[in-house]
């Protein structure tokens, strides 16, 4: 690849040099160096960004917060927070039973939520969650990490600064 190739080519060789390296779409892969103008550059290609997989990675990294930030003034169960977050989020963010619930296993395993059993005439049995002061420490601290982290995102992504 020691010529000037075109975008065309570029992606033509993208894909074959990717796919016999056993990348999927959303991998990087170092493609080689084009050669524009006498300019030589090396670049990585990505063919697709991979969305998906930057939201599943974003969701999982957020739930967390979500679910503590949900509980921190009063008592909500598993399923109501669930919604909210689905609500307020305007669908954008949506938990699968599969994931949520375990998660908020864990979150009280690890003693940062409290949960307990209510039983009401009429209602299914429900579990309720209220933060623990371990918990409200942990909120704290992960409230201002992705504080500094959409604030760097932001100084960085400005129209002026790009």
């Amino acid at each position: 690849m020691g010529k000037a190739v075109d975008a065309v080519e570029a992606l033509f060789i993208f894909d074959r040099d990717c796919s016999k390296a056993g990348k999927t779409p959303n991998d990087y892969c170092l493609v080689g160096t084009l050669t524009f103008l006498k300019y030589s550059v090396q670049y990585v290609a990505m063919k697709h960004i991979g969305t998906k997989a930057i939201d599943r990675e974003l969701k999982k990294g957020s739930a967390e917060l979500l679910i503590l930030s949900l509980i921190e003034h009063r008592t909500r169960h598993g399923y109501e927070i669930g919604k909210l977050i689905e609500e307020r989020s305007d669908g954008v963010l949506k938990y699968n039973v599969a994931s949520f619930y375990p998660l908020l296993y864990r979150l009280e395993a690890r003693g940062l939520i409290e949960g307990r059993w209510v039983e009401k005439a009429g209602q299914r049995r429900r579990r309720y969650y209220k933060l623990t002061t371990k918990g409200k420490k942990m909120l704290e601290a992960q409230r201002s990490t992705w504080a500094n982290l959409v604030n760097a995102i932001r100084l960085i992504t400005e129209a002026e600064n790009a």
